[in-house]
């Protein structure tokens, strides 16, 4: 299955967690800086983490953060709420979001069980600070039923073009669903696919083990990577010409259209990369198409242009960019 790095365009694990003693599932800002402090001082032990208050930053500063999918867009709403965020981007801890802590660890490909191990080192130092609302019948205590137990979601972002493109997705999604995995969009719940991207995650942790929990959502991804194999070499063989003229012509349009909105790039972004996976546009550096998928989103752009721009003038960039960076690729 060597095609599963292609694939998976990133593995996340998150767990929540909510402090003893304190009403959840959100606290005033009194007791934001009581949860902060501790945490703040057992994630420094493991590395340098930068301190955001929601309440500090812009509407721009958070929705960059949230587009590289550090915080969600349930804390963006929170003004009493916390982020500690890694140098490297890899771990984020949430405070007041949906419960009083949520921790994640986001690594790029396919990599569950690598983030499952840093995030529960992650884990085990706040615990020593923090005594977390347990149960010895239910396991930790959350806002929502669905996370009561090991408090775990493991998910990884699929990229599944050819399921889309022969309308074999919505089947696909209905299997696994009936095997408790949840399939969302690029942003999770209410969000969209967009660019054939789908976030796959695991629907309750009660009754389960942390590493059954891993083990049934890495069983899933398999099944799910062969069907995407299987629908790009029907691709293949239903009409090879067609299939490089669609690749092609998205890779002509990407370097040389002046505007490009956010819809039309993730639309046409998705075939050439489908395009690169499959050989037919020979790039020297596919691995940087990713980043390229991150900082073309609208506040990553405007932090690039280091001031405010319309919507066109954000479209135009748009454009400018993705051209320069696909040519300097080929």
């Amino acid at each position: 299955m060597e095609k599963i790095p292609d694939i998976a365009f990133s593995s996340r694990i998150r767990l929540a967690r909510n402090v003893k003693g304190y009403p959840f599932p959100t606290v005033d800002d009194h007791y934001v800086s009581d949860i902060v402090k501790p945490v703040y001082q057992s994630l420094n032990k493991l590395g340098r983490f930068h301190l955001y208050h929601m309440g500090k930053l812009s509407a721009l500063e958070k929705n960059v953060l949230r587009e590289k999918h550090l915080i969600s867009t349930d804390l963006t709403n929170h003004q009493s709420g916390a982020a500690l965020i890694s140098e490297d981007e890899r771990i984020s801890v949430m405070v007041n979001e949906e419960d009083h802590i949520r921790e994640q660890c986001l690594m790029p490909g396919f990599r569950l069980e690598e983030a499952f191990s840093v995030l529960d080192k992650v884990d085990d130092a706040l615990s020593d600070k923090i005594e977390f609302a347990y149960d010895t019948r239910y396991g930790y205590l959350t806002s929502c039923p669905t996370n009561v137990g090991t408090g775990m979601r493991a998910s990884v972002m699929l990229f599944l073009p050819a399921l889309t493109m022969t309308r074999k997705i919505t089947a696909v999604i209905h299997a696994v669903s009936r095997e408790r995995i949840t399939v969302r969009g690029v942003y999770g719940e209410g969000s969209s696919a967009e660019g054939a991207m789908f976030q796959l995650s695991n629907q309750i942790s009660l009754g389960n083990t942390e590493s059954e929990i891993l083990r049934h959502v890495y069983d899933t991804v398999l099944k799910i990577s062969e069907a995407e194999i299987s629908a790009r070499n029907e691709l293949l063989a239903r009409d090879e010409l067609a299939l490089k003229d669609r690749v092609r012509r998205a890779y002509g349009t990407l370097t040389h259209a002046v505007i490009l909105s956010s819809r039309e790039f993730m639309q046409l972004f998705a075939d050439v990369k489908l395009g690169v996976q499959m050989g037919l546009l020979p790039f020297q550096n596919a691995g940087l198409l990713d980043d390229v998928v991150v900082k073309m989103q609208p506040a990553n752009i405007t932090l690039m242009a280091g001031r405010e721009l319309s919507p066109r003038e954000r479209d135009a960039y748009r454009a400018e960019y993705v051209s320069k960076a696909l040519l300097s690729l080929g």
